[in-house]
């Protein structure tokens, strides 16, 4: 096996290891809490 298939191997273990991380590091996150707010129009209403 030459150098540039070692080489080659090498950076695949890394990105192997680097997207793992990142499923791990997303599962554990929680998302951000939001509140919306609807504003009704007063010419929705009967008067």
């Amino acid at each position: 096996m030459g150098w540039s298939a070692r080489i080659a191997i090498g950076v695949l273990v890394l990105l192997f290891l680097a997207a793992g991380a990142l499923a791990i590091y997303a599962g554990t996150l929680s998302p951000p809490h939001r509140t919306y707010q609807q504003i009704l129009s007063n010419d929705r209403f009967p008067s």
